[in-house]
């Protein structure tokens, strides 16, 4: 079977933003298992679109967090 593609995305964050990263990844790591920032992102995706899909969040609530950011 092949290996399946995966996408890159770049984004550009806040000191904030990677701090929040830094420790989230430090907090979900283990002796045995290093967690990486890129693992928290992709995490965060999908705990965001499946509380979308399960109506435990709205997309006025994601844009007014968004807002809150600009």
């Amino acid at each position: 079977m092949p290996k399946k593609e995966k996408k890159r995305l770049q984004v550009v964050i806040s000191e904030d933003q990677d701090a929040l990263l830094t420790k989230a990844a430090y907090e979900l790591s283990s002796p045995e298992r290093l967690v990486s920032k890129s693992e928290v992102v992709r995490l965060a995706i999908q705990k965001i679109a499946r509380e979308l899909e399960e109506g435990k969040m709205s997309l006025e609530e994601l844009k007014a967090k968004l807002a809150e950011e600009e």
